[in-house]
């Protein structure tokens, strides 16, 4: 008797770090899927501010149409650094969960974060071109404004190999492990290959954008923003594992992996 009370103890004993454990992680999905809602709200609050100059408008123009309007450039640039620390949280939420399902080595999940973070670093390397147009337009000459909006916009192409190789890692987590809907494992991997074929641009000349190359191009970005958002609600409904689509994957370990 007292053996079989001293067992039931230690398992409440064990059992009780799991349950802080699984309201720990079921927080961190609902805190990363509000992370993401934010970010798309942010998104589309940008689509009403001004857009970044292209490098193949006159230099004269691209000072004139920021030194005009700089007000709701500024805007813009606020909208995006809000946004940014948005995606970051979403995207650790999705590290965090998929890492609870893969183990502490996966392979997967480590190419999620590490393709994640170089996506984000040119995100923010792009962003700071922008800063500087905005806020030195009445200083430069037109011609050096030119040449910082051909740096911006060629940088913010940088984006496509870091995309491909995060939407990659995180759709193989996704169908091997099934942290996610399979679904949404399916999805990032078309959100890939589009990422790979926009590669291609390399051989298009600057400003053509009505091409099969610009075509994909602007499908991989509304799918990589449609993923973003779905991600989010599965992760906030969701949220700690109990979906019906959590059943062990081939990488996922019995037992030591649970939600």
């Amino acid at each position: 008797m007292e053996a079989r009370n001293g067992s039931e103890s230690g398992m409440q004993s064990a059992g009780r770090p799991m349950a802080r454990g699984g309201d720990l992680h079921s927080r961190a999905d609902r805190i990363a899927g509000i992370a993401g809602l934010i970010f798309i709200a942010l998104f589309i609050a940008s689509f009403f501010t001004p857009s970044t100059p292209m490098a193949t408008d006159p230099p004269d123009q691209i000072a004139a149409d920021l030194i005009s309007d700089r007000t709701g450039h500024q805007w813009s640039l606020l909208f995006g650094f809000l946004a940014d620390i948005a995606v970051f949280v979403l995207l650790a939420g999705l590290w965090s969960r998929l890492r609870r399902w893969e183990g502490p080595a996966g392979m997967l999940t480590d190419l999620f974060a590490l393709a994640a973070a170089a996506f984000m670093a040119v995100i923010l390397v792009s962003e700071g071109l922008y800063l500087a147009l905005v806020q030195y337009a009445g200083e430069l000459e037109p011609t050096s404004l030119a040449a910082l909006a051909a740096l911006d916009n060629t940088v913010g192409a940088v984006v496509l190999p870091a995309g491909a190789a995060m939407f990659l890692g995180v759709a193989a987590a996704i169908v091997s492990t099934r942290a996610l809907p399979a679904w949404l494992g399916w999805l990032a991997a078309v959100a890939a290959v589009l990422l790979i074929a926009s590669l291609t641009g390399v051989f298009e000349d600057p400003g053509e954008e009505d091409g099969f190359v610009g075509i994909v191009g602007f499908a991989s970005f509304i799918l990589l923003l449609v993923w973003f958002l779905a991600a989010s609600i599965v992760m906030l409904m969701k949220a700690g594992g109990d979906g019906p689509y959590d059943e062990p994957g081939r990488l996922r370990a019995a037992g030591s992996m649970a939600a």
